[in-house]
């Protein structure tokens, strides 16, 4: 495992119950995760015998996983960190939980109906995540729907500002909405829209 990938999963397992307990209130995605359930909803087949089937990249503590299924999706959430893992189970019970790596999906081609990746991506190392992006295309049904959330590269950044974690050694990559573009246009996406307010940038796309 990459060292940066390893420190940043090190550093969640350690401080999962804090970042669950100081991240609990959703109100601040709230918007992108209305946008993101209105895209799969559209693009899905509403003949279907089942709910769309949408995967949640780095699920953390399982927010919004419980988003989805109260949407009547069908989530499978994916994260590489156990202890996030363990709190999903607890909070979305009918979730399917899986292991793994975003960089290396265990999962079957044109599996699912949306991927939602809400601040995990930044995580990759920026060599790794052109491979990244075509993984998220290849499980994606066409027409499937992707929503990924990125830090901002021009965002200000307080270097004084303390980490609310002891020993925080989390890798993060920032982009501007131009790279971001050509990143998942590279990957063979359409890309619906790109949002870059508040320090963040939000992309929709479609496989």
């Amino acid at each position: 495992m990459d060292e940066r990938v390893r420190r940043t999963v090190e550093t969640y397992e350690r401080v999962a119950d804090t970042y669950a307990d100081l991240h609990g209130d959703r109100d601040v995605v709230a918007d992108i995760v209305e946008r993101f359930v209105t895209a799969v909803d559209e693009a899905s087949d509403t003949d279907a015998d089942s709910p769309p089937r949408v995967l949640d990249v780095g699920c953390g503590p399982g927010w919004e996983s419980a988003a989805f299924a109260e949407a009547g999706f069908d989530p499978v959430s994916f994260d590489l960190t156990l202890s996030f893992l363990d709190q999903t189970r607890e909070r979305v019970p009918g979730a399917t939980v899986v292991r793994g790596d975003m960089r290396a999906l265990p999962f079957a081609d044109d599996g699912f109906d949306g991927l939602w990746a809400c601040a995990s991506l930044l995580h990759v190392p920026e060599a790794e995540v052109p491979a990244t992006l075509d993984d998220f295309e290849r499980v994606l049904r066409d027409g499937g729907v992707v929503l990924v959330s990125l830090k901002r590269s021009d965002a200000p950044v307080d270097r004084d500002r303390e980490s609310p974690y002891d020993a925080d050694e989390r890798h993060f990559e920032r982009y501007d909405p131009e790279t971001v573009t050509e990143l998942f246009t590279d990957a063979g996406f359409t890309v619906r829209d790109v949002d870059a307010e508040g320090g963040w940038v939000a992309v929709c796309a479609v496989a």
